[in-house]
């Protein structure tokens, strides 16, 4: 019996969709996508041409992944042919393996030679990457390390230290090894690299740093604090985002032209509405390459991935929302809104992606869901940033009583102190940040009034509420 497809046509022909097809192709060989087609009523052979591209069934880890075992999604079945594993961070809450060798490989180098060439400038100058992400299974800080291999042999006069999520021994290659070079770049994770900027001696600061950061988003006011702290406030270039995940590896990265156009929308609610809609909260914006992902966005806004990775993904869909922009069509907006900023890309065939969030990472509370990207632009108010590390746990508890709370455990920054006058700005902050993004949680403050509200602790920078692996957690399950 035929299941049910959902997978709508959306754009008639995705950037990249010649990508596409061809993956498609070498997906057949798995005997688990073989299986999810019949499954889904796809005859392989009538997947011939552009136009045929939408009919393909949309993969998901639920209904693909994690349905059969590891040697059968991957052509050929053998598993030696992946030259390395890593497991994704398990934000949803599981860990899923994935493994990189041959083409995806290769692409990772290009994408790292993009970002180091075009946004920290570092050719013919000597760079100390700093690998601050986390080591072990994780993918950040592998990806990371191979990626600076692969660019040595591109003839980047780069060396690579791996201390992975160590502040202590982080500040110690910096002060040790950076006076050798004439940049360093430190990576990480967002949350993660404030704390060692928080804590790190002048010397360190006034190095030239540039920061690689993936993970999640970060807000303008997030940047324009990070920028103060290694003193380069207008120089936004020295942070560059990029958007990945262990599935799929680098989808896109911020470029000098991104983040600009992203600072214009900040100032200009038209641009901003142009460009994003309704998003309640700046949306990360970054260049992608369609040649490494064909990328298209569902009729409800999901994004579709397709990449030619050790175990195919063919218009697969990993809970992000947002919408896909080509290089002409970001020009267009922004002279209709009387900006004249060139869009300069990284290849002719280059566009954009506006990442809203994700619909599986969220706290309940009554039934409505909560996500952290509503709650942080409270906790960087810059009237608390000072005190605040930045991160926090939204979650819904329940009391002897049965009634339901919400509860937002914040940390404060190392060596800070809090009191009650902080903990009221915080939740006061937190209620007209949700209030002005969620309708739900608007209407249900209507009707709940100060019991719809977070009761706010405050936490000791480092607190065991705040270890969660080497990704930070912003929500937890009630």
């Amino acid at each position: 019996m035929r299941k049910d497809n959902s997978s709508s046509p959306t754009v008639p022909t995705p950037p990249g969709v010649d990508l596409g097809l061809n993956v498609f192709r070498r997906a057949v060989g798995a005997r688990a996508y073989s299986d999810f087609l019949a499954d889904h009523g796809v005859a392989p052979a009538t997947i011939r041409t552009e136009a045929d591209y939408s009919r393909i069934p949309v993969m998901t880890k639920d209904n693909y992944l994690r349905r059969y075992p590891l040697d059968e999604l991957i052509p050929g079945g053998d598993l030696t042919d992946l030259g390395t594993w890593w497991t994704s961070s398990g934000s949803t809450g599981r860990s899923t393996y994935w493994g990189g060798a041959g083409t995806s490989t290769a692409e990772s180098v290009d994408l790292y030679d993009r970002i180091f060439r075009r946004s920290f400038a570092v050719p013919g100058r000597s760079v100390l990457v700093v690998n601050g992400f986390a080591m072990g299974n994780w993918i950040g800080g592998i990806y990371t390390y191979l990626a600076a291999l692969g660019l040595r042999s591109r003839k980047h006069r780069l060396s690579v230290i791996t201390p992975g999520m160590d502040i202590e021994r982080i500040l110690d290659n910096i002060a040790t090894l950076g006076p050798h070079y004439d940049q360093v770049i430190l990576t990480g994770y967002p949350p993660f690299v404030k704390d060692v900027l928080d804590q790190a001696p002048d010397p360190v600061l006034h190095r030239d740093l540039r920061l690689l950061l993936a993970g999640e988003n970060v807000t303008e006011e997030w940047r324009d604090q990070i920028l103060g702290r290694i003193g380069r406030a207008d120089s936004a270039e020295h942070t560059t985002l990029i958007y990945g995940t262990a599935d799929a590896g680098v989808m896109g990265n911020e470029t000098p032209t991104t983040i600009a156009v992203r600072r214009l929308a900040r100032a200009d609610p038209a641009l901003y509405r142009a460009l994003y809609g309704a998003a309640p909260t700046q949306p990360t914006f970054v260049e992608y390459e369609p040649a490494y992902r064909c990328t298209e966005a569902g009729t409800d806004g999901s994004l579709l991935f397709t990449a030619d990775t050790p175990i195919p993904l063919v218009r697969y869909r990993i809970n992000d929302l947002g919408r896909v922009i080509s290089a002409a069509e970001l020009d267009a907006v922004l002279r209709a809104h009387g900006h004249d900023l060139p869009i300069a890309t990284s290849s002719r065939t280059a566009g954009f992606i506006a990442l809203h969030g994700r619909t599986d990472v969220a706290a309940t509370f009554y039934a409505v869901k909560l996500y952290h990207e509503s709650v942080r632009p409270a906790i960087e108010d810059r009237a608390a940033a000072g005190r605040l590390s930045g991160k926090f746990v939204l979650s819904g508890a329940v009391d002897a009583d049965f009634e339901q709370h919400l509860v937002l455990d914040v940390e404060l920054c190392v060596g800070g102190s809090g009191g009650d006058a902080l903990a009221t700005f915080v939740q006061r902050s937190v209620v007209d940040s949700l209030r002005r993004t969620s309708t739900e949680y608007r209407k249900l403050h209507d009707t709940l009034g100060e019991r719809a509200e977070p009761r706010v602790e405050l936490h000791p920078y480092g607190s065991d509420r705040f270890l969660h692996g080497p990704k930070h957690r912003w929500t937890a399950a009630s």
